[in-house]
């Protein structure tokens, strides 16, 4: 594996909304990339969308003409079966496609048959155990690893890096070593678990908080309030885990032993989603879930600005804190 990664050439498979997303980062770093899909017409598309991005970047201040001619320069597109022309040439090859397990083992099956045995498979795949689903397809299973990006993935600093039961150090090192080289944030798991990080901790908060909704103590606005105003405001310098130590652990730990026992212990399901799905509830997208959104593109276009904000925000805060090291 090519430890300079200004060298790497990267392949992308899938060029929805993540697949897309991921092409225009590592185009934008200088980096050869091929971003393949089953059909032109979502490769047209997937560029239309990247100009879209660019053009809000570019509104915000954090992207000018010279980025976007960039991504041009090193962005290249094919349809899925140009695979195996550019295959021997990839360092990294990114799959982005739906969550299938017989589409991803045929994908997988195509890329090894197509790329070198020392090039990185990496998936994006928010929750599926990919070590099991292609344990028979990869040979050198050591080159296997999960990096699940978060959406919208040219905004979102955090990938979160998965290894499997045969993933190498060498693999999760260059990958790391890949990701901060793009600019982003890896927090490596050493072992594969249902949830990851991010998606596990969210499901324990949001399965209490639509626990105590259920029970009519809080309402959603309520919820989002107490969560947006205390932790919202700490997190982007200071963790759970920070935020306990300076408290100081004695007064936490103590809380904890009253409020461990009460805690929703549901293990199958979250009722009141189960109830918001079957009543069409389901989100943004829908207009509504727990809340409601009376202009889903509003929204989403809101959203990535103000990530955009909070992105120079902890930007100036890394900063702060390397002089202080």
């Amino acid at each position: 594996m090519k430890q300079n990664f200004s060298e790497y050439r990267i392949l992308v498979v899938g060029a929805g909304v993540m697949g897309r997303g991921i092409a225009q980062v590592m185009a934008a770093q200088g980096l050869t990339v091929y971003m393949t899909d089953l059909k032109q017409e979502y490769l047209d598309n997937a560029l239309r969308e990247i100009d879209r991005a660019i053009d809000i970047l570019k509104d915000n201040g954090m992207a000018d003409e010279s980025y976007r001619e960039t991504v041009r320069k090193n962005l290249h597109v094919m349809t899925n079966d140009g695979i195996p022309s550019v295959g021997k040439a990839i360092d990294c090859a990114f799959e982005v496609i739906y969550e299938n397990k017989e589409a991803k083992r045929q994908i997988y099956a195509l890329l090894n048959e197509s790329c070198r045995e020392d090039c990185i498979f990496a998936s994006n795949t928010s929750g599926m155990d990919i070590f099991s689903v292609c344990d028979d397809v990869v040979s050198h299973p050591e080159r296997l690893i999960i990096t699940h990006w978060f959406n919208p993935p040219h905004l979102m600093k955090l990938i979160e890096v998965v290894c499997g039961p045969k993933t190498s150090e060498e693999t999760a090192a260059a990958v790391r070593g890949l990701l901060e080289y793009a600019g982003k944030k890896p927090a490596v798991l050493r072992h594969f678990v249902p949830g990851f990080i991010v998606n596990r901790l969210a499901t324990v908060i949001n399965r209490e908080l639509y626990y105590m909704i259920d029970q009519g103590w809080i309402s959603a606005e309520d919820a989002e309030n107490a969560i947006r105003y205390t932790d919202g405001l700490r997190f982007g310098f200071e963790g759970p885990i920070a935020l306990w130590d300076f408290v100081g652990l004695e007064i936490p730990m103590t809380v904890a032993k009253d409020v461990l026992p009460s805690l929703c212990n549901d293990t199958q399901s979250i009722p009141l989603g189960e109830k918001l799905i079957a009543e069409g509830k389901t989100g943004v997208r829908a207009g509504e879930g727990l809340l409601k959104y009376p202009s889903p593109e509003k929204y989403a276009e809101k959203r990535s600005r103000r990530i955009i904000q909070m992105t120079k925000i902890l930007e100036e805060y890394d900063r702060e804190d390397r002089c202080d090291d």
